[in-house]
């Protein structure tokens, strides 16, 4: 298939409407899952302290899984590109692809260093996120690395495709430098690790959004293997970004919340 091929194919209906109802589902029923914990949470707070306790609870848990998403997707986006360039997709020229062959490394580190700026544009500018703090957001980023690795780990070992070796190996020493630098004390290790598992829960979530979404679009065949299997998550978590991005307009689950908050 040619690239105006799969344009045709992710454009056309009735696909792109069922996806886009099922990714819908998905944000809805994360939304219900943090309401939901964020409702059992507040009701250890004294009764005068439990409307303010639940939304601010439900505000903050919705900003850790938009960022968490946003990182995730980011990432996905350039490691997309990377694999179609890498696998020539795109038909470079001779002189294009000795250059590719020469720099490919370097292209990736930029590539996620892209990634990085990105995710700053958007949750500043497209989905506003004021509540959580930027040593929080630095976690995130760093639960949403550890997101790459699980899916190219499973990419890898369960799915049987070693194209992405290279990649996975970025994700790796990321990781790793992430935690362990030539001045790190041990303290600081342990401190680091309990910020990362603290998010844990977020990144369940995360990795459960990812898994309704590709059981989904694989199996109708809406989301398809030929074009890379992150080229197709990329796919199905920009109709999510793009969800939250219009409910977060409106402010529709903190109306929600603010309401079940009231009748507590």
């Amino acid at each position: 298939m040619y690239l105006t091929d799969y344009i045709r194919h992710y454009l056309s209906f009735p696909g792109l409407l069922f996806f886009l109802l099922v990714s819908l589902a998905v944000v809805i029923l994360i939304h219900v899952i943090l309401l939901i914990a964020a409702k059992n949470k507040a009701m250890h707070y004294r009764q005068s302290d439990r409307v303010f306790a639940m939304t601010d609870l439900f505000n903050r848990y919705t900003e850790r899984y938009y960022e968490l998403m946003l990182s995730a997707s980011s990432t996905l986006f350039f490691t997309g590109i990377f694999f179609l360039i890498d696998f020539d997709y795109f038909s470079a020229s001779a002189r294009t692809w000795a250059f590719w062959e020469n720099y490919r490394d370097f292209i990736l580190l930029s590539f996620i260093i892209v990634s990085i700026i990105l995710i700053s544009i958007v949750d500043h500018f497209f989905i506003p996120l004021r509540i959580i703090e930027k040593e929080e957001k630095s976690t995130l980023r760093m639960a949403g690395m550890l997101y790459m690795l699980i899916i190219f780990a499973y990419i890898k070992f369960i799915y049987l495709d070693d194209n992405y070796d290279a990649i996975l190996f970025y994700f790796i020493t990321m990781i790793i430098g992430r935690f362990v630098y030539f001045d790190a004390s041990f303290k600081d290790f342990c401190i680091s690790m309990k910020e990362l598992v603290s998010q844990f829960p977020i990144l369940l979530l995360v990795l459960l959004s990812t898994a309704l979404l590709a059981l989904y679009g694989f199996k109708s065949g809406y989301l398809l293997t030929s074009n890379g299997v992150v080229v197709s998550m990329f796919l199905a978590h920009f109709f999510v970004i793009f969800e939250i991005f219009l409910i977060t307009r409106v402010q529709l689950p903190q109306k929600i919340a603010e309401r079940i908050a009231g009748k507590l």
